[in-house]
């Protein structure tokens, strides 16, 4: 049973935390929304309802070229799993739009190439679903995003 001194603290609580999120620059917004989906292992879709993410992502920093219609970009992947990935690009591109990628994953030195479809663009990136991959691509990909990310600290 839930104590009624701890159902006054919840819209208290809810209300401050609305109140910072709404004071902080839109950048860190984005993070602390991408930070929170992970690990939640949940999206807020567009219509703004939380959805249950069917695959692992992990957080990355990978070079990564692509080709939309008939011109080529750099940029990169800052989370990826075995069905997609979020390429950083200032660049706003109409969902639904086709590509090619080519990108390496460390430690292996063949570049993955790969077609895709933009399922989602904003002022940040774009959202990308793989079409296909190779039963060892999606493998890899999945061993790749289910590692733990290594964190190191920085002493002086």
């Amino acid at each position: 049973m839930i104590s009624s001194n701890k159902k006054q603290k919840e819209p208290t609580v809810k209300l401050k935390l609305i109140a910072l999120i709404d004071y902080m620059p839109d950048g860190m917004q984005i993070k602390l929304l991408r930070y929170l989906e992970k690990k939640l292992n949940l999206k807020v879709g567009e219509d703004l309802k939380v959805e249950k993410r069917g695959d692992n992502r992990r957080t990355c920093l990978i070079s990564a070229d692509y080709i939309i219609g008939k011109e080529a970009f750099s940029g990169y992947i800052l989370d990826i799993s075995a069905f997609g990935a979020f390429i950083e690009t200032n660049v706003i591109f109409p969902a639904g739009q086709k590509l090619s990628m080519s990108f390496s994953l460390p430690n292996h030195q063949k570049p993955f190439n790969f077609k895709g479809q933009i399922v989602w663009s904003g002022s940040q990136g774009i959202g990308v679903k793989f079409d296909y991959l190779s039963p060892r691509q999606k493998e890899m990909l999945k061993t790749f995003s289910e590692q733990s990310e290594e964190i190191f600290e920085i002493t002086s």
